[in-house]
Order: C-alpha cells, then structure tokens, then sequence
C-alpha cells in the first residue's frame, strides 16, 4: 500500500494515533539509550537529536546546541537545579543530574504539560524532579511563576531557564528578583531564547539589578546565553 493510498483512506485521527505510539517508542528507545550511560557522562549529539525527535513537540522542542549545553552542566553541578518551563529538559536533568542525587525543582504553569511531563518522568523512573504546577502570578510590573519558596533549596546552583513565554508580561524578568537571594556567587543561569526582544530586554534589567557575567553561544547564532552570579 502507498503512502498516497494511506493518506487517503485512513482516517486523520488514526493516522495521529499511529504517529504518536511510533514517536513514543522513538522516544523510549532513546531513553533506554541515555538510562544505560554512565552516571556523569554526557550524551552525544545523535542521542540528543533522537530524543529531540523522538519528544515530537512540533518545533517547540530545545535545540540541540542548547540540550547539549545543558548536558554538559547537569553532568557536572553539585545542584540543587531549578528549571524554570518543562519539557524535554526536565527529563534530561532527571537523567543525568537527578540519577547523581542532585535535587532539581521545575516550575510549570500549564496543567496540560505538566501533566505529559510528569507522565514521562514516571515512565522512565525519574523520581529526583519535584515538578511544580506554579501559576503565573502578578508581581507588579511584571508576571512570574508562584513557587513554592517554603519547601524549595535556598541556594540554586544552576539554573535552567526557558520560560515562562514570551508572551508573558516581563517575560522571564521575574527570576532574578523573585529567586536572586537564592543564587550563590558563582551560580549558572543558561537562558534559552537569548537572542529575542524579550530576553535582551530581560538581560539587561537583570545585569543593572545583579553582578552578572553574560557569555553568549554558539558565537555563530548567539540563541542562548551563560548568567553567572559574581
């Protein structure tokens, strides 16, 4: 049967169907992949790419230099982490900082992808991320998530952040004045999206607000940046 007779005789819902049963199994294969790595050894980029694939969120999904950057810290921090915005991340984390026994905190506003999220950090067994459902809440002259600052670390030593979006008022501004007491000199901020509006926008107030160090990468697109506290 050709592809052009499947198109036109099976239904779009079962053809969605298929296409989710054969993602998911991409997916766990991939996973089984980076499961049987070494505790503190770092994926490589086909794995990466694999599981970028295999997540399937229509474009949505981190690029590889950035999961690959991400790796490479979360192999290395003594933690805690806090994620701000969930997704393939969170289960990368799990994975390869969580299996150290580093704790990791994600900060998630949507109930629906929480819930795939959470889904997938069970399936996998991943237990070391708390994953917070955290409303956006109004601070003024700016939107941010509502942690739950009574149980969380008080002191971060990386942060991984790609939300909330960035059409969120202030976008992702919030995190210095709502968590900054809770980074230590020499913490990480590795921030997704660096090269938008938005984001620029945000650098700039946080860097008059804190003694930050700002490193742009890859130097060829500059979509995300290193924050360190100094």
């Amino acid at each position: 049967m050709t592809l052009e007779v499947l198109r036109r005789y099976v239904p779009m819902s079962l053809r969605r169907v298929a296409r989710a049963a054969w993602k998911r199994q991409e997916f766990g294969q991939a996973m089984h992949r980076l499961m049987a790595l070494t505790p503190g050894a770092a994926p490589q980029r086909q794995l990466l790419a694999d599981l970028q694939a295999g997540w399937d969120n229509k474009g949505f999904t981190a690029e590889v230099d950035y999961l690959a950057e991400l790796a490479r810290l979360a192999v290395g921090t003594a933690g805690p982490v806090l994620e701000c915005g969930s997704g393939l991340t969170t289960v990368l984390l799990g994975a390869l900082a969580g299996r150290r026994g580093v704790d990791i905190w994600t900060l998630e506003h949507d109930p629906g992808w929480w819930r795939r999220v959470t889904a997938a950090l069970r399936r996998h067994g991943l237990p070391e991320v708390h994953l917070c459902l955290s409303d956006l809440r109004d601070y003024g002259d700016f939107t941010w998530y509502d942690p739950p600052l009574g149980i969380m670390p008080q002191d971060f030593r990386l942060v991984v952040c790609d939300g909330p979006p960035g059409t969120t008022r202030g976008g992702r501004f919030g995190l210095v004045p709502v968590m900054g007491d809770r980074l230590p000199l020499g913490a990480v901020i590795l921030l997704d999206d660096a090269d938008r509006v938005g984001e620029q926008l945000a650098l700039r107030r946080w860097t008059r607000e804190a003694s930050l160090r700002v490193t742009f990468g890859p130097l060829s697109e500059e979509r995300f940046a290193w924050i360190t506290r100094c």
